[in-house]
């Protein structure tokens, strides 16, 4: 280990914050290629930015020295947007990034957080939290600052707490400068969370597997009709995206072959004219450097590759843990309208990935499926049977797939 690095580790082991804590605001060493922007308000906003959730870890500790280095490319390169979160790695994301970030001049870069919906209980809870997470961050405003993961479970806790009008007052204080929301819910709960205020932005999970087996692109439209702009999630699908099956592989190295996996997945995302920065949860240098190079060298998404793009989400799909395919013909026939492709593409996600929060999304997204879509609407009738393809026991594998559902919720618990 560097010398340099030694000491900036043990000084942290035993609560040397001082160390960074003491100099004074770092010089950004402007790198000659820098990252595209995209206009968000009169905010000139980077289009690819850090996501803290999955950080660096050392020995079970989140690496203070290799995040300095991320920080320090990203910055360099003009990609100064960073996203944190109150429960992020364990708690400790907005203390991490906070240390480093404290380095550089407060106007140089980007910071958003979220107010914990669910624990937020009574209104004054929210101001009480975000004067936590701005001293954990070590700032005196956020840029961005969201009501975070709105879903079927904190849905009452932002409502009855009027979460938005509390985190307005902060926005009328000057401690935040944009007001938005985070969402895990369905297309009907979004579009009425997003008529019930004015927002300034909305945060979804977009990517171009969602695209094809859930309802991204309905919760995309919804934003896009509301004229609310977007910051995307997970447009790797949580790593997914990144370990494509091997046939998978072939088709993106045969039609695109200036293209990575990871820089295909940001590509697609950013083809979106809605969407005004992409979150990636970067966990080393590497990933920074692969991701920044994409929109340091920045092409736009083609039609053809769009096709590539289906193409891959279906070979994705039949290569699951169901061999689905996803040409919806038992959705022709099903008298229920249960979205069997949806439910068998997220069964087929959580089976292939090794993402330690692979339950959590599983779960998530699943419950984001509108009630009446859900296995559990099942009644047997086997009429999907006589219309697939692939010859799939498909009220069978539903029933699998909700003991799945529940099994996973246990294992959360």
């Amino acid at each position: 280990m560097k010398r340099r690095d030694f000491i900036i580790n043990s000084a942290l082991a035993v609560g040397g914050a001082a160390l960074l804590s003491g100099c004074s605001k770092k010089e950004i060493k402007k790198a000659q290629n820098q990252v595209v922007r995209r206009k968000f308000d009169n905010t000139d906003t980077p289009l690819i930015a850090l996501g803290c959730m999955r950080l660096p870890m050392r020995n079970g500790k989140i690496d203070m020295v290799e995040l300095d280095k991320m920080v320090e490319y990203a910055m360099a390169h003009g990609a100064n947007y960073f996203d944190t979160a109150y429960m992020y790695v364990e708690g400790k994301s907005e203390n991490a990034i906070g240390e480093v970030l404290k380095k550089y001049p407060r106007e140089s870069f980007i910071l958003a957080d979220k107010c914990p919906a669910y624990l937020v209980n009574k209104p004054e809870d929210v101001r009480r939290l975000f004067e936590e997470q701005l001293k954990k961050c070590q700032v005196e405003y956020f840029d961005n600052y969201m009501v975070h993961n709105i879903n079927q479970n904190t849905l009452s806790n932002y409502r009855d707490n009027d979460m938005y009008g509390e985190i307005l007052k902060l926005k009328k204080e000057g401690k935040i400068k944009h007001l938005g929301f985070s969402f895990h819910g369905d297309p009907q709960m979004l579009k009425e969370v997003i008529n019930e205020h004015k927002w300034d932005f909305c945060q979804l999970q977009l990517n171009y597997l969602d695209w094809e087996v859930v309802n991204a692109d309905d919760l995309y439209q919804i934003a896009d009709e509301a004229g609310v702009p977007v910051i995307v999630m997970e447009p790797l699908r949580g790593g997914v995206l990144c370990n494509l099956p091997e046939k998978a592989v072939q088709t993106l190295k045969e039609k695109c072959p200036n293209d990575t996996q990871a820089s295909f997945g940001l590509r697609w995302v950013a083809g979106k004219e809605r969407v005004f920065t992409i979150l990636s949860g970067m966990s080393n240098l590497q990933q920074v450097k692969e991701n920044i190079d994409t929109f340091v060298n920045y092409r736009e998404f083609s039609k053809e590759e769009e096709k590539v793009a289906h193409e891959i989400a279906q070979i994705i799909q039949s290569q699951g843990a169901i061999s689905c395919t996803a040409c919806k013909y038992c959705m022709e026939v099903c008298p229920r309208g249960i979205n069997i492709p949806a439910i068998f593409g997220l069964y087929n996600m959580y089976k292939g990935s090794t993402q330690p929060n692979r339950s959590f999304m599983f779960v998530y997204n699943y419950k984001a499926l509108k009630e009446s879509e859900k296995a559990d609407k099942c009644i047997d009738c086997k009429l999907c049977n006589k219309n697939c393809p692939q010859n799939l026991d498909i009220p069978e594998l539903l029933k699998t797939v909700a003991k799945e559902v529940k099994e996973a919720e246990k294992g959360m618990a």
